[in-house]
């Protein structure tokens, strides 16, 4: 999701966009402006700028000057890498201004000047200013020439074929979502039987070992995985629930058979296993919008991006 003040950004500058972010040139130098999951808290705005490769010493008088700059330019941290520097504003009460955003660019702008930093429009990868165009390199924007892109492109496309070639199919991904499932099904009947308490945080447990599981038993990666997930986090917690039930009928008294034949007759045990199985759908209501609607898929990607 594009937030208003990067659109704001995009449209002044002519930038380009991926799902996430914008991208784009100011004054000769390469920006990727981004922000922090909508559900995220306290909020973020990222900001990451190329700069081709930079020598230990350029490194050392960046990272002087941003210390010394900090809280001028009004960003939380910031990470120097071998040919980028990351930074990001935290957005506790009040949204980062744009005009912070733009005093970093001229600042980084100086500052790489002095320094001697070449301006990044051009090829990210050969350098090449001939017959380069903008892309979206896995959701971060960059620069590359034709020749550098059908190379990225066919190295993807071999990594994919050796991955979707080690794979198996849905339904071991499938099975093994649910052995990884199993531990948190236990902990889960353990804190509402003993402690009285069903766990929101149970059910995102339950949702990050359906996926480690899905992963370990090397799953195929497709289109259906998320819907298996979500299906086997239902299951999951409708297991969960029918346990903690009849586990409570034994406590009360009742043998393993009695207690299975009372959750099944009773209106009162099923009363509450419905009492209990709604707060527990509501409770994942969250894990499951992440699910469905905000995890990204491992894949990788590398085409041409759309101007803003």
């Amino acid at each position: 999701m594009i937030f208003p003040k990067a659109k704001k950004i995009a449209r002044d500058l002519g930038w380009y966009k991926t799902k996430d972010s914008v991208f784009g040139l100011y004054k000769g130098y390469f920006f990727n402006v981004s922000d922090a999951s909508i559900i995220h808290t306290p909020q973020y705005k990222y900001v990451s700028v190329t700069t081709g490769d930079l020598t230990e010493e350029q490194k050392q008088q960046i990272k002087i000057e941003l210390i010394a700059n900090k809280k001028k330019l009004k960003f939380t941290i910031f990470k120097i890498n071998d040919n980028s520097i990351f930074f990001k504003f935290t957005e506790n009460l009040i949204p980062t201004r744009l005009s912070s955003v733009y005093a970093l660019f001229d600042f980084l702008v100086a500052l790489f000047k002095k320094l001697n930093i070449p301006e990044q429009n051009k090829c990210h990868s050969c350098e090449t200013v001939q017959r380069i165009n903008y892309y979206n390199l896995n959701d971060t924007g960059v620069i590359l020439c034709d020749n550098c892109f059908k190379q990225t492109g066919d190295k993807f496309y071999e990594i994919e074929k050796e991955i979707i070639s080690k794979e198996k199919n849905y339904l071991t991904g499938f099975l093994g979502a649910i052995i990884f499932s199993i531990p948190a099904i236990l902990l889960w009947v353990l804190l509402a039987v003993y402690l009285g308490e069903l766990s929101s945080g149970m059910a995102f447990v339950i949702a990050l070992l359906g996926f480690l599981g899905y992963d370990y038993f090397k799953g195929l990666q497709g289109k259906l995985t998320k819907y298996i997930i979500f299906f086997t986090n239902i299951a999951s917690i409708f297991i969960a629930n029918v346990l903690t039930i009849i586990t409570l009928l034994v406590k009360q008294g009742f043998t393993m058979n009695q207690a299975i034949s009372e959750f099944q007759t009773n209106p009162a045990a099923n009363e509450i296993f419905m009492q209990n199985i709604i707060v527990s759908f509501l409770l994942s209501f969250i894990p499951w919008i992440w699910i469905l609607f905000i995890r990204k898929e491992n894949k990788l990607i590398i085409k041409p991006a759309e101007k803003f």
